[in-house]
């Protein structure tokens, strides 16, 4: 009696979501923007501004890529 089994199914590359936060400007809290990103894809998205709405200060801020802080 012969059993066939199937292969195992290969491993999933384990993704890794991270905030992003910025530091207000008023108070230099951290602040979330309310978006995520797979870390591996930050160094070569082409996201290079945005903005949010921060809970510290109730302005809304401009931010550069170069300002952004991956939260762990």
């Amino acid at each position: 009696m012969r059993f066939y089994f199937d292969p195992p199914a290969p491993r999933k590359a384990k993704v890794t979501l991270r905030r992003l936060l910025v530091r207000c400007p008023t108070t230099a809290k951290l602040s979330e923007t309310g978006e995520t990103i797979e870390e591996d894809e930050w160094a070569s998205s082409p996201r290079k501004t945005g903005k949010f709405s921060c809970p510290h200060c109730n302005k809304t801020h401009t931010w550069l890529k170069k300002d952004v802080v991956l939260a762990r």
